[in-house]
């Protein structure tokens, strides 16, 4: 039997993977040439600032008349589909699981991840938004043909359904460039990669080698407060850490006192 693939993408209330919550999802279901789309708004108690409405144009007025996302027809098509059988491929899939999750949706499909693949198979891109890897190789005619064909009129960033789309034709470019097919990507996926830049905060941009030597307990913060939820950060953290032995005990004893706190 032919598996299927979703490619997936959420919205949420922000991105704290323990306490935000699920406001859209969207998905192309794909198995074999046959290609569907789901996108629905969900309705969530929590109450969104304007600067996460800024980002994916989802106002609080817009979620009232919603329903809860496990009710939703997007929901509900997904849980049917999560077998291992099944493929679930996002970009950056810590938030899109974490979200789902909290909606009592446990994966049980094989996880692709297009961003750590792509950094992985595409030393080249420079950049791994996802926007940039769609412009730098030239996959935009591509996406607006499925965007026809499944009633797409517009394809924007941070627009879940457009999101989805363009992990889509991002895969495929993939596909290209391993060996193995799916099953060597879902490989790529699991194995720890060893970040080589910070991405966030006041240090985006620097290498966690010239914070390490510079500022070592900033990383056991980062460590103690969200590695937990992030494996290859944290992967790249203990690297750094057990460099030195009293950062590293430092570092474990914080996240267990952090861990309680949570609890």
């Amino acid at each position: 039997m032919t598996p299927t693939l979703y490619f997936v993408d959420v919205e949420s209330t922000g991105v704290d993977l323990k306490n935000d919550r699920l406001i859209q999802l969207a998905f192309l279901k794909v198995q074999g040439d046959k290609i569907e789309a789901f996108n629905d708004l969900c309705y969530t108690d929590i109450e969104m600032n304007d600067t996460v409405v800024a980002i994916h144009n989802i106002t609080n007025a817009m979620l009232e008349d919603k329903y809860w996302p496990y009710e939703t027809d997007a929901f509900i098509e997904l849980e049917k589909g999560n077998s291992p059988a099944n493929y679930f491929i996002a970009h950056g899939n810590e938030l899109d699981v974490a979200m789902l999750e909290h909606e009592e949706l446990i994966l049980e499909m094989q996880k692709v991840d297009t961003d750590k693949c792509a950094r992985l198979l595409l030393k080249e891109a420079g950049s791994y938004k996802l926007e940039d890897l769609i412009t730098r190789y030239k996959l935009t005619q591509k996406a607006e043909a499925i965007a026809k064909q499944i009633g797409l009129s517009n394809l924007d960033a941070h627009d879940a359904l457009s999101d989805a789309l363009w992990h889509y034709v991002l895969f495929e470019e993939l596909l290209e460039r391993v060996e193995g097919g799916i099953d060597a990507l879902v490989s790529l996926t699991a194995e720890p990669m060893m970040l080589e830049k910070i991405t966030f905060g006041k240090y985006k941009g620097k290498s966690f080698e010239e914070v390490f030597q510079k500022s070592p307990l900033d990383l056991v913060w980062m460590y103690a407060n969200m590695a937990a939820d992030w494996p290859d950060l944290d992967y790249t953290l203990e690297h750094w850490l057990k460099q030195k032995e009293f950062f590293w005990n430092k570092a474990q004893k914080e996240r267990k006192e952090a861990e309680q706190l949570r609890f």
